[in-house]
């Protein structure tokens, strides 16, 4: 194994990572790395090249995928034999090297649900996973509501940051919202056949609800939220919003509008179910209470999920149920076996109850509040006239309003052909949009920052 030394250029648009990863590649490519020859652990990779072990693994993750080196348990890392010595001849170098300057730059992916990969505190992550696995609770099945400890950790954290007032008795551990909406959806039993949704709105619960055979009712959002008008037209007794940070349009339902919803299910003797889904991130005011906190009712269904704070990797979600419903709950509990890792769900906790959690919250508070600013710049700078974009004070995206004679797919296409990866809005939408705009949603946790300049930059400027 010899030591790897080159340059990283901090100063450079392209993630370190991606620096690593293409070195690498290079070097095997050339035949400068021989096959089955033993690279750096990540942490000797690392410690040579002053970077992050962070940064090293996500490099060696993506040389993995692409299969230019293998993992050996217990011993490491290795190239991988190129099929029919597959290494480019000397003299093909140089040509190789000016092809790679003139290619299109990385493609830049505005996906949404990403979160930043440089930042998450892997190590401290890893001592409390060990932790965990010292405990002898973590070699059986587990609750199957959920790990004690974790749920009284998320009802203290829920208390603090969103005046949600639920014991842990009431809530149940899960590995996604929709995993979440599967189970709820056994709970409600055979009481509902529908159930009312924002237009647009989530279409991953859509889906799950469908697959339930549930009838969906779209009621169209105003600047406030759920139309209300409509909303007594609709015949559904159970109704799915996300009244902090409207899924994907971005307002926020005002207190009067939320007194409303709770009326109209008291009087219909129905159920919210409110997708508090990233509430952590709001850049200017603090966060809304949550509808469940106002529930003096107990009308309201609460689901949150750890995805956008954590890790979607770490598949760590809840749900909180009224009073009222847990009886069913213990009918049903039988069924189901623990859906989200006993490993994950104890270090969460660790995570929680150190402290961790909401250090954590903070700094990515202010990271992606600096990618939002930057957004909110380049919008200013570049934006043509008929280019809209929505609220920027709060959550991990922006959609922005074009109006414009192409289509939606015609855009989509025109900004793959420039290494952009940008998303449809109207994946949301029951009902086609006919109002002249089309929507896009672009995602921007998981950029760094030059990349989201550069990408929006070229976006507005070359695509729309």
């Amino acid at each position: 194994m010899r030591e790897l030394l080159f340059h990283i250029d901090p100063e450079s648009p392209v993630p370190r990572y991606v620096q690593v990863y293409r070195h690498l590649k290079n070097e095997i490519m050339q035949g400068r790395l021989l096959p089955d020859a033993k690279l750096p652990s990540i942490r000797n990779l690392a410690a040579s090249l002053d970077l992050s072990r962070n940064t090293a693994q996500l490099a060696y993750e993506q040389l993995l995928a692409e299969g230019f080196i293998r993992s050996v348990n217990k011993k490491g890392y290795y190239v991988e034999p190129l099929p029919l010595n597959q290494t480019l001849p000397p003299n093909l170098h140089q040509v190789r090297a000016q092809a790679e300057e003139e290619a299109p730059a990385d493609l830049i992916d505005f996906r949404l649900g990403a979160v930043d990969p440089e930042h998450f505190p892997i190590e401290k992550w890893r001592l409390l996973s060990n932790r965990a696995l010292k405990d002898p609770s973590i070699y059986t099945y587990g609750d199957r509501q959920g790990d004690p400890l974790l749920r009284q950790s998320i009802a203290d954290y829920l208390f603090q940051s969103r005046g949600v007032q639920a014991t842990s008795a009431q809530m149940i551990v899960g590995s996604s919202t929709q995993q979440l909406m599967y189970l709820l959806g056994a709970i409600l039993g055979g009481e509902f056949d529908s159930v009312g949704f924002e237009e647009p709105g989530y279409a991953g619960a859509k889906d799950v609800f469908r697959e339930l055979s549930y009838h969906i009712e779209p009621v169209p959002v105003d600047p406030n939220g759920m139309h209300l008008p409509s909303l007594r037209q609709i015949k559904s007794r159970l109704l799915y919003v996300t009244p902090s940070h409207q899924f994907p349009l971005g307002m926020i339902m005002p207190i009067q509008h939320r007194l409303a919803l709770l009326n109209w299910a008291e009087e219909h003797d129905g159920y919210i179910i409110e997708d508090d889904y990233d509430s952590e991130f709001r850049y200017k005011q603090k966060p809304v209470p949550a509808m469940f906190s106002l529930n003096n009712n107990e009308r309201v269904i609460y689901v949150g999920t750890f995805s956008k704070a954590l890790l979607p990797s770490v598949r760590i979600g809840y749900l909180i149920l009224p009073h009222a419903l847990l009886p069913r709950y213990e009918n049903k509990k039988p069924l189901f076996e623990p859906c989200a890792s006993g490993i994950h769900q104890r270090t969460l906790h660790y995570f929680m109850e150190e402290g961790y959690f909401g250090a954590h919250i903070k700094k990515m508070r202010s990271i992606y509040k600096n990618k939002m600013a930057a957004i909110k710049e380049t919008v200013r700078k570049y934006a043509p006239p008929f280019v809209q974009v929505n609220d920027m004070t709060m959550g991990l995206h922006v959609i922005l309003t074009i109006q414009t004679d192409q289509t939606e797919d015609e855009l989509i296409k025109k900004a793959a052909l420039r290494r952009l990866k940008v998303y449809k809005a109207s994946m949301f939408y029951e009902t086609p949009k006919n109002d002249g705009c089309v929507q896009l949603l672009l995602g921007f946790a998981g950029l760094a920052e030059e990349d989201i300049v550069r990408g929006l930059k070229m976006l507005l400027q070359e695509v729309l």
